[in-house]
């Protein structure tokens, strides 16, 4: 998704640092700066420094640091687009209304175009439900339990029998055909080329992205006819892979744990009995984009999928995506249900809540699983069970985890403890060899080679702007890392060339990503104390051009093929070994 730099540096400009900082950690005014204890690793000492001028953070601890998104981004585990809508929300920025007003194609965004259709959509349904030629679909409701009140609250609605009544309502406020059907709400027939509504007679569910803005339906049908539910296609809007419905309410509030089930009735059902944690996968299979986005919110998932076979399948497939993601995971079936919606008609909230404080970790929901594939009472079939069994906690991530249930399981199973944990060290030790992909942690480097030495360099010609006229003639951007480190030496030898300071909001706009951003508050930020001594700051800097002219150098040697310029370039390295600079009066 893209954000135009207007629109950025607006968002920028209207999301003052300080005060977003300062919700996750006490800040206090430090001469120009603002330091605190740093959000990112824990400290006794604050390290945390965050400038007001430059609107950019810098932990000295751990060398976290960047701008206002990046800080979003990290703490609240979201992308860049959706860091733009997190903080546009807190400043009461219409973002919608932005992206029109920047648009440079002289029309509405196409995705602010779509929200737009799905948002009268929305309405539109919504008001055909409580039409008195609909009531068949508003007494599906009522039957379901469902009130007026709840109605509202999920904005759920109707799309009336007749094919296309919202796609005339629609060309009659001026729609193109060509958008409407892009926007997934309607359908062109590749016979005729007749545009219709895609859903008809069927009872409807907005769904909503993390922002409360409706992104998509899905639609039950009323009667007989199949599919029986039908969910928008994917769109500039939608992806469903990455979407649960039932977030935008969830994460209003903090929740111990979130509660995954697995259609849009059982999530209604169990926020009007009171667990608002309750999110679902869109009828989609779970996948690693719906475990991130639940990372954001809990360190704890309770699956309660329906007790059928699919719903176990289900649930054996969701739990080592979600442990994929760090998520601590339960599972919860009900025994005498179909579906949590049915549990709460029978048994009410407080059986609902005692079963989901009680329900099994996944590893002993796994292994009930796996006994039922097996006849125990037949020697063959028990070792083979056994062996299972000690695969599934040899791949277990900690060894507390496995000690703990190989002791249950030796025990429930009358199996010797030492035989089952010999079972067991085969495949942990097997598990053990293979290369592990790490997550990223914030304090990792920043490059290899000679780019921690680059940025050190820049923070000091930054820091230090009277070393410039020193340096001036040895120094050039092209001696620097290709992309954005170039690009920032350039643009501070050039400042310190007409005596200025750097634009660092260009910077701060045209770079989004997390790491690029680090690498800018370090140049911009880390000022080393260690380079108050001069002789020091006069060794680091001698020592740095000479090695960066060097590389740069033998570059150059291994490319051309110009013998004049091999010629020159040897010269000129024979003047940089020998490279020493007057530094008078430091």
């Amino acid at each position: 998704m893209y954000y135009s730099d207007e629109i950025i540096e607006k968002i920028r400009e209207q999301s003052d640092i300080i005060s977003i900082i300062s919700e996750y950690t006490a800040l206090t005014r430090k001469g120009s700066s603002h330091v605190g204890l740093c959000p990112f690793h824990n400290e006794k000492t604050p390290s945390f420094s965050v400038s007001d001028d430059k609107q950019m953070y810098y932990c000295f601890g751990c060398g976290a640091g960047g701008n206002v998104f990046t800080f979003v981004m990290q703490k609240e585990n979201m992308t860049f687009p959706e860091a733009v809508q997190f903080l546009a929300e807190k400043a009461h920025i219409d973002l919608d209304g932005m992206e029109k007003q920047y648009d440079d194609g002289g029309r509405a965004n196409k995705k602010a175009l779509f929200l737009e259709i799905y948002k009268k959509a929305a309405r539109y349904y919504y008001y055909s439900l409580n039409q008195r030629e609909n009531e068949h679909a508003l007494n599906y409701f009522y039957q379901r339990g469902i009130s007026q009140e709840v109605i509202k609250h999920f904005g759920l609605g109707y799309a009336p029998a007749d094919y296309n009544i919202f796609y005339r309502m629609m060309k009659q406020e001026g729609y193109e055909d060509e958008d409407l059907v892009e926007s997934g709400l309607f359908i062109k027939s590749k016979s005729k080329g007749v545009v219709f509504d895609r859903f008809s007679d069927r009872v409807m569910f907005p769904i909503f992205n993390i922002n409360k803005k409706v992104v998509a339906f899905g639609g039950r049908i009323l009667g007989e006819g199949q599919p029986k539910y039908l969910n928008s296609p994917e769109s500039l809007l939608f992806d469903k892979s990455r979407t649960l419905y039932g977030l935008h309410i969830a994460r209003q509030e903090k929740h111990p744990y979130y509660i995954l089930v697995e259609g849009y009735m059982d999530v209604i059902a169990m926020h009007v009995a009171g667990f608002t944690q309750t999110v679902a996968s869109l009828g989609t299979a779970f996948t690693e984009g719906h475990a991130r986005l639940l990372k954001r919110h809990t360190e704890q998932v309770v699956i309660l999928y329906d007790s059928d076979g699919a719903g176990k399948k289900a649930a054996l497939r969701a739990i080592p995506i979600l442990r994929s993601q760090g998520i601590q995971v339960k599972v919860l079936q009900l025994e005498d249900s179909k579906d949590p919606d049915e549990f709460l008609k029978k048994h009410g909230a407080d059986e609902m809540r005692k079963l989901l404080e009680e329900a099994e970790s996944h590893v002993w929901f796994r292994i009930k699983e796996i006994e039922s594939q097996y006849h125990l009472d037949l020697p063959d079939e028990r070792v083979k069970f056994l062996q299972e069994i000690a695969k599934l906690l040899g791949n277990l991530e900690s060894s507390i985890e496995q000690n703990i249930y190989t002791k249950e399981i030796a025990m429930k199973y009358q199996v010797s403890l030492d035989a089952l944990e010999a079972e067991i060290k085969k495949y942990f030790v097997a598990k053990r060899n293979i290369p592990v992909k790490q997550a990223p942690q914030v304090k990792e480097q920043l490059g290899t080679g000679t780019i921690p030495m680059q940025l050190e360099f820049l923070c000091a010609v930054y820091n230090y702007p009277n070393i410039y006229s020193y340096i001036a003639s040895y120094i050039e951007a092209d001696l620097f890392e290709e992309g954005l480190i170039r690009e920032l030496a350039a643009a501070l030898l050039k400042a310190r060339s007409e005596g200025r300071e750097v634009d660092a909001s260009y910077f701060n706009n045209r770079y989004t990503d997390v790491k690029e951003q680090k690498i800018i508050s370090t140049v911009f930020m880390k000022k080393d104390a260690r380079y108050e001594d001069e002789d020091l700051m006069h060794k680091m800097l001698v020592e740095t051009i000479k090695r960066l002219n060097s590389n740069y150098i033998e570059k150059r040697l291994k490319t051309t093929a110009d013998i004049q310029e091999v010629q020159a370039l040897l010269i000129k390295k024979r003047g940089i070994d020998k490279l020493h600079i007057d530094f008078i009066n430091g």
